[in-house]
């Protein structure tokens, strides 16, 4: 390979990948060539997976749209310099940039996270927040708004009872929609693994609503 050509990233697909995998990964393959237009279409595929997961890990709604917009700036970096390998679904890939940088936020809160304007200039991707603004376009009336609100702070208040690990892969699934397969390449342990805690953190789930069904009944 000289100084004027770059390794682009192979893009057949692999097993348990959702369809979009090939198309993503061509994306990340012209992104390597140089032709910067179409990232933000993994922008959109992406954003609102990745807000509810972050969102989940670090509750101030700020913070976790910055954290999302350093997530998809990390990986154009590494589009842009060939550092997709294809061994991995993009989506697998994104998430655990998307982890990593919540871990770091949460390790180190005050620092202040990366923007998008800086190194995608020239993409047709807005940083402003409304690029992670995952809200319908038809206005919600104040009830449907409400009860969809309570709706998510009742998942998070479950998912909070959950020990660490159990959380993580079952926001990972939940929240983020990744396949176990990805989950488990995420969080870095064996699939095995990974659908154990998946099934122990649900059921723990179920006997929460469980009992706060028993609750509300008895009351």
């Amino acid at each position: 390979m000289n100084g004027d050509t770059m390794e682009v990233p192979k893009t057949r697909r692999l097993p348990d990948q959702p369809p979009t995998a090939v198309e993503d990964a061509k994306i990340l393959a012209e992104i390597a060539r140089g032709d910067l237009r179409r990232f933000d279409i993994l922008v959109d595929r992406y954003k609102c997976r990745l807000m509810s997961y972050i969102g989940h890990r670090v509750p101030d709604r700020h913070h976790a749209e910055d954290l999302v917009q350093e997530a998809f700036l990390r990986l154009f970096r590494a589009a842009r310099s060939g550092g997709y390998s294809g061994q991995a679904s993009v989506s697998t890939w994104l998430f655990t940039i998307a982890d990593n940088c919540a871990t770091d936020y949460l390790r180190a809160s005050g620092r202040r996270p990366l923007t998008l304007e800086t190194d995608t200039a020239g993409v047709n991707t807005d940083a402003s927040p409304s690029v992670l603004d995952c809200r319908p376009t038809a206005v919600l009336d104040p009830a449907k708004a409400a009860e969809r609100r309570e709706s998510q702070r009742r998942a998070e208040a479950l998912l909070d009872c959950l020990p660490d690990e159990q959380r993580r892969v079952v926001a990972l699934k939940v929240l983020g929609g990744l396949t176990l397969a990805e989950v488990a390449a995420v969080v870095g342990c064996p699939l095995g693994t990974a659908k154990s805690r998946l099934l122990y953190g649900l059921r723990k789930i179920e006997a929460s609503l469980a009992r706060l069904g028993r609750h509300n009944h008895e009351r």
